[in-house]
């Protein structure tokens, strides 16, 4: 098929909704991808053992509403996988409907021994993806143009206190798959496209399935299940903040790190064990340079019922950071989005920061947030005024001064690192405290 033909785009949904066309590959050619050239030095990384799985979703047909299907954390099937020609043809016998994710580890003490005392060990540490990660790109819309391993520059820095570090491609992204086609009396709108989110509720929901999953492997290979702290970027800072309401963690009794009785009753699989979150940057309100004009959002209102994969809007392009650089990584990258923000997704971005404000105080977890005073692409005014309301006594917050959305962009020379430093000392410090 065409890759980000915007006339393609908004025809499929129709073309295969009337059995005209079915796609061979649900992600669109981006599963069989090489690995983007500076991700290399983690995924040889002598030391660092890494596991690539994909989670099978029921397919979205299979659904009497759109709610049920955007929601679902069903599992039908899941596996270890190796990125080859095959495994497409194969994903079909399982629905076509799949959450791509990686592990990644050190089984054993790294070379110079445990950094922070290898406190991190046992305890798992999932990272969302947002809008800028490694900081050497640039992004559409907040988190619109990403993949799980944009962060790996930083995982090293993870690993060697101990943590394990999940990596999950958000639904429509990198080596996951979209939305299938689906065509009610309701909605006639919802395509496998790259970057396209007809319901943000599809985000936390697919975390949500990606750690139930991680659960159910480790216990089924012998390992016990972990308990996890959440960490994400942006549109991924959303996710992770949305995710705590969507789904309250588990209670840890003392006695044996085992679930509560109440959380428990989830049968369908292992419960998370989520010990708090980490958030950068994250997605609470649009910055007023990169919102796009009200013109522009009245036209994506009248135009999302039969063309929301319309590619439509700047949204935060050139607002994530005046390092060249940034865009030039973004674009050498084949596995991310470049294109404009689709009209769908940019109303689901919206309803979802509204719904975010309208139920921050049920977000009741260990929290803490970080924000650049410089950030053009997401306020950190709103996060301000969300924050108070957050209800959890463990929560801080933390202004950077001059930081721009790109909290974590990879230094030429070790002075103009120093802010990433920064960032992920903060980081890694917090969780270590709680580990």
């Amino acid at each position: 098929m065409p890759l980000h033909n915007p006339l393609w785009e908004v025809s499929e949904p129709y073309l295969t909704a009337a059995g005209v066309y079915k796609a061979h590959d649900p992600t669109y050619g981006r599963y069989l991808l090489p690995h983007h050239k500076p991700h290399g030095s983690l995924v040889d990384h002598a030391e660092v053992k890494h596991t690539f799985r994909r989670v099978f979703l029921k397919p979205a047909a299979q659904f009497k509403t759109w709610a049920e299907a955007y929601e679902t954390t069903d599992i039908v099937h899941s596996e270890d996988v190796q990125l080859t020609e095959d495994e497409i043809a194969a994903g079909h016998k399982h629905g076509g409907r799949w959450i791509f994710y990686s592990v990644w580890e050190m089984e054993s003490e790294p070379e110079g021994g445990w950094e922070e005392g290898g406190k991190g060990r046992g305890k798992d540490l999932i990272l969302i993806h947002g809008g800028v990660l490694d900081g050497l790109r640039i992004a559409d819309p907040p988190g619109l143009s990403d993949y799980g391993l944009r962060y790996c520059p930083h995982v090293l820095h993870f690993l060697k206190a101990g943590f394990r570090v999940i990596l999950p491609d958000l639904p429509s992204y990198g080596r996951s798959t979209g939305f299938v086609s689906l065509v009610t009396s309701e909605h006639t709108n919802c395509a496998s496209v790259n970057s396209y989110i007809p319901s943000l509720n599809l985000l936390p929901s697919a975390v949500h399935t990606v750690l139930k999953d991680v659960a159910k492997w480790d216990i089924e290979s012998g390992r016990g299940q972990r308990q996890v702290f959440l960490g994400g970027a942006s549109m991924g800072g959303w996710t992770v903040m949305y995710y705590a309401l969507k789904f309250p963690p588990a209670i840890i009794e003392a006695e044996d790190d085992s679930p509560s009785v109440d959380a428990a009753k989830d049968v369908k699989g292992p419960v998370p064990q989520v010990l708090g979150a980490f958030v950068l940057c994250p997605m609470v309100e649009v910055s007023k340079e990169s919102r796009p004009s009200g013109v522009i959002e009245y036209l994506a209102h009248g135009i999302k019922y039969f063309a929301g994969v319309l590619p439509l809007a700047k949204a935060v392009r050139g607002n994530v950071s005046d390092d060249p650089r940034v865009e030039e990584d973004f674009f050498a990258d084949p596995l991310c989005y470049h294109g404009l923000l689709r009209v769908g997704t940019g109303l689901s971005l919206l309803d979802g920061m509204t719904e975010l404000h309208k139920n921050a105080e049920q977000i009741d977890i260990p929290i803490r947030i970080v924000h650049g005073t410089a950030d053009r692409a997401t306020s950190h005014h709103g996060t301000e005024r969300l924050f108070p309301r957050l209800p959890h006594e463990d929560k801080s917050l933390q202004l950077y001064d001059g930081y721009e959305h790109v909290m974590l962009k990879v230094g030429i020379d070790e002075a103009d690192d120093e802010k990433r430093q920064r960032v992920l000392a903060d980081m890694r410090s917090w969780l270590v405290e709680r580990s």
